[in-house]
């Protein structure tokens, strides 16, 4: 059975992979805070950085590989792909594939996402676009 933060989650997920970053708002709460690393971002901040990413790869989208409940806390396991095909650090697009995986907790308040803390590797994002050299 799939609770009710289940079922806000998933719809705010498919929701931000259609890129109707409008329809984030009914999700979460009005103080929503996006914890990425040290920042801590607003709605309105959380959805200037994901237009921002779409430049670089229009079709990006995020998938659960992994969902763990418990309480007021979900935490997924998820990959993103998309394809570069704009510059995100300055670098030519290279038409390639990314593919970058990372864990979010997401915090609920009265049925609505409150706070999520996001980790992903944005070292190895900039190497997929070639805006770092390799690792080797």
């Amino acid at each position: 059975m799939v609770s009710a933060q289940h079922d806000v989650l998933l719809r705010y997920l498919e929701a931000f992979n259609a890129a109707d970053d409008d329809a984030l708002d009914q999700f979460v709460t009005p103080g929503y805070v996006h914890h990425n690393n040290a920042d801590e971002l607003t709605l309105a901040q959380f959805k200037r950085g994901a237009a921002w990413y779409r430049r670089g790869l229009p079709d990006f989208r995020v998938e659960i590989q992994d969902l763990v409940e418990a309480g007021d806390r979900i935490a997924i396991r998820f990959t993103e792909t998309g394809t570069h095909s704009g510059s995100m650090f300055g670098e030519a697009p290279t038409g390639g594939t990314v593919r970058l995986y990372g864990m979010m907790l997401y915090r609920f308040e009265d049925g609505l996402i409150a706070e999520d803390w996001e980790h992903s590797d944005e070292g190895d994002l900039r190497r997929q676009v070639g805006a770092l050299p390799p690792e080797g």
